[in-house]
């Protein structure tokens, strides 16, 4: 069986693919997750007679639905299975999906760093290319540190840490995001002054910004080009795979400190590119010397507040505005 919008040109990394989810392999994942409970938002170990009713009843489904609650994948390597996984809690409308992934409990403490990443190149590349997503995340239980360094390694980010996600035999633990986006920061080049003088006098734009009022082109030429040449300043845009620019973010740097100043594109807004924006900069800041980065945002920008509070950045209010912090810890 296949699913209606994934091509089947399911790649290869030397020899293992991911396969829509066979219904061959539902034993062996069975046996999988009863032994790796402890990491699962899983409750108690599941029968033979569960996992076939729940193959029943959830997973064929899958394969006729317009619009899947997930997209499940068996690991393999000729016929052989390895681990399965796949993009769950899928949100359409933020085009966002969570990963999901269990390989053979037996090849874990040897193998583990090798069929993760596997998975991870695989999986991102069909809720990339095959379905557009904008981004992809992992929400993992602080119980298994080893998940981290390949995560990292394949260009995902450390996004945010949610304290006391779970309590197991009186202990706390928290819970890490990671999240790769369908984007990427470039840096900010000279043919870029048009787009950004039309970016910064754009009434959706203006209206958030500390002055109000436009902004004229020798003004902004001048302004533009002193940041392209300062040394302390890192100015970045956003662009999707198809280098279409989407918005910008620019960090002034004095000491080991860092203020954002970011915008999007108007066109863009509502889809979580905010967060994008914040999470992606953090490694150039950090690559810089950057230890604490530092926004200002005023009151009435709900959305922006918004972002900076999900991020894990702490508040001041102050007379006119909202002073976020953040320590870096990359």
């Amino acid at each position: 069986m296949d699913y209606p919008k994934i091509s089947g040109e399911y790649q290869e990394i030397e020899g293992y693919r991911l396969i829509p989810i066979r219904m061959v392999d539902r034993e062996s994942i069975r046996i999988w997750r009863n032994e790796q409970m402890f990491h699962l938002r899983q409750k108690q170990a599941l029968s033979e007679d569960d996992q076939n009713a729940y193959f029943e009843a959830v997973v064929k489904p899958l394969f006729s639905q317009e619009y899947p609650k997930q997209y499940l994948f068996s690991y393999v390597r000729g016929e052989e299975c390895f681990g399965y996984g796949g993009l769950v809690h899928i949100d359409y409308q933020r085009g966002s999906a969570e990963l999901s992934f269990i390989m053979n409990t037996a090849l874990e403490k040897e193998h583990f760093s090798e069929h993760w990443g596997n998975f991870l190149q695989l999986i991102t590349r069909i809720g990339f290319h095959d379905l557009s997503f904008r981004k992809l995340y992992t929400y993992a239980y602080d119980v298994r540190p080893h998940l981290y360094p390949v995560l990292l390694e394949h260009g995902w980010i450390h996004e945010r840490t949610i304290q006391n996600a779970l309590e197991e035999a009186g202990r706390f633990i928290p819970a890490l995001i990671h999240s790769k986006w369908n984007a990427h920061l470039r840096p900010a080049r000279p043919e870029d002054i048009e787009q950004t003088f039309a970016w910064v006098n754009d009434p959706h734009i203006r209206k958030h910004a500390f002055q109000s009022g436009s902004v004229a082109w020798e003004s902004h030429k001048a302004w533009f080009h002193k940041k392209l040449n300062d040394p302390h300043c890192l100015y970045f845009i956003l662009e999707n795979p198809q280098h279409d620019p989407m918005g910008s973010i620019r960090i002034d740097q004095s000491g080991s400190e860092g203020t954002i100043s970011y915008l999007l594109d108007p066109q863009f807004h509502g889809q979580g590119w905010g967060s994008a924006l914040l999470s992606l900069i953090v490694a150039p800041c950090a690559n810089a010397g950057i230890k604490t980065l530092i926004g200002e945002v005023l009151p009435q920008n709900s959305v922006s507040v918004a972002i900076f509070e999900k991020l894990g950045y702490e508040s001041i209010k102050e007379k006119d505005r909202i002073r976020f912090i953040k320590p870096l810890y990359v």
